[in-house]
């Protein structure tokens, strides 16, 4: 086993290992597994490209389009689950539910309204005496979905899709929405005649079922890629704030109740078996990424008299009292810390006695400027009003992050005011042990500014 922190390393070893199984086999097989948002379909395409550019057609098959939709998921479930897989004509049952929650909202698809348009779409294939617990399933399921559990994909049609490939024939391409979280029709062939390489991405890629289909095989090369706790955590709730039409705060307690738990369980161990593992954590393009920019300019007041001095000269339109606490990983460099911040946010009503969590953020690398302006993404995790949609209090939240890894802290503790000095909007951070920071709001008076750089320098 060989373990790389570096892409290019890791594209290279895999080009190397590739290139000696094509001296004796026909096709090589690249499985690359690794947890959610690890950067397992970047490092394919990565991969890829390079094979390409060394002289070999590659295709890659991503086991996500194996994955065989909520309509199916749930229901097989509840087969499972509540009826010890008895129950027959699942197939039927699961294409007639697919019907109906198809076009439903994300939120919405097995709720209340949706389970009696069910009832009535599967009368007569789930005996009556048993359509109550089928329902009651249904919603038992929604409310524990998990979609990195094994059962979510069909690995046994993935695996008999590579061996056609391996055996120059032609396979239907599978494609799947996270839009709708379904399978969608596709019209596009896949022929093995015109690929030497076959790489295979997915969280399962090295899960035990696929290598037993593989295992006789002399062509297969085995990759996991892993990351930090922060790189995994906030790749996946960012990347499916994008792509899917689940809400952060929905993703951001799956993440915790099932998904860093399948991930510990069952996809982690699996590295064991790789060939090559490698640590790919957030890179800078990542960091620099965000739903939304802020723009600031600042001014750090380091005497403190002086900040007490522009208070008494303006007016307090009004004074809050938060306390933020930062989540950074097990060796992570200080400037990481400070240009990849992951920020829980409580505020207080009672003048800094208790607090109350607030919203869960995300800050990025600043852009670079001369001018002093801090401009910086944001990604907003959990917004203010959502934080119990995930955590019934703070201290299950910091539970939480401590089971997936992280640590706590620093814990900074701020005053924050809003300020009208002689017309001109004002915000003053005076962070607790730290520097008190000054923030300039527009319009800018020019005049009113000057007094005050020079008041407060």
């Amino acid at each position: 086993m060989i373990t790389i922190h570096h892409l290019d390393k890791w594209g290279y070893c895999n080009l190397d290992l590739i290139e000696e199984v094509l001296e004796r086999e026909k096709k090589a097989i690249v499985l690359i597994a690794g947890a959610s948002s690890s950067g397992k379909s970047f490092c394919a395409d990565y991969l890829g490209t390079m094979l390409r550019h060394s002289g070999h057609n590659a295709v890659t098959i991503s086991l996500d389009k194996y994955n065989v939709g909520l309509s199916a998921i749930i229901p097989n479930k509840v087969n499972c689950n509540f009826f010890d897989s008895s129950l027959r004509n699942m197939k039927t049952i699961c294409h007639r539910i697919k019907k109906i929650i198809y076009d439903v909202p994300f939120d919405e698809k097995y709720s209340a309204p949706v389970l009696e348009k069910i009832r009535k779409e599967i009368t007569g294939l789930v005996p009556d005496k048993d359509m109550e617990t089928f329902l009651n399933g249904l919603s038992v399921e929604w409310k524990r979905l998990n979609f990195d559990e094994t059962t979510v994909y069909d690995l046994k049609e993935a695996c008999q899709d590579i061996k056609k490939l391996c055996q120059d024939r032609k396979i239907k391409a599978k494609d799947y929405s996270k839009v709708i979280s379904e399978r969608v029709p596709s019209d596009t062939y896949i022929d093995g005649k015109d690929y030497d390489c076959i790489i295979v991405e997915g969280i399962y890629a090295l899960d035990k079922a696929m290598l037993r289909e593989f295992a006789k095989a002399t062509n297969v090369i085995k990759d996991f890629i892993a990351g930090n706790a922060k790189s995994l955590f906030l790749r996946r709730i960012i990347r499916d704030a994008k792509i899917s039409s689940a809400s952060s705060a929905f993703t951001t307690k799956l993440y915790f109740t099932s998904i860093l738990k399948s991930y510990q369980e069952t996809i982690f161990p699996s590295r064991l078996d790789s060939d090559i593992i490698l640590y790919n954590d957030m890179a800078f393009s990542e960091i620099r990424a965000g739903d939304l920019y802020t723009t600031k300019e600042e001014i750090s007041i380091p005497d403190q008299r002086k900040a007490k001095k522009l208070l008494s000269l303006s007016k307090v339109e009004s004074l809050s009292y938060q306390k933020d606490t930062y989540f950074t990983c097990p060796g992570e460099k200080t400037d990481s810390v400070v240009s990849n911040v992951l920020r829980l946010r409580c505020v207080s009503k009672d003048e800094g006695k208790s607090y109350e969590p607030s919203s869960l953020v995300h800050k990025g690398k600043a852009k670079l400027r001369k001018d002093g302006k801090i401009i910086r993404p944001i990604n907003v995790l959990v917004r203010e009003g959502e934080f119990d949609q995930v955590w019934e209090d703070e201290n299950a939240c910091l539970r939480d992050f401590l089971a997936a890894g992280f640590f706590i802290g620093p814990v900074k503790y701020k005053k924050k005011y809003r300020l009208d000095y002689k017309g001109q909007k004002l915000v003053l951070n005076w962070v607790e042990g730290d520097d008190i920071v000054l923030e300039l709001n527009r319009p800018y008076h020019k005049e009113v500014l000057k007094e005050i750089r020079k008041l407060v320098k």
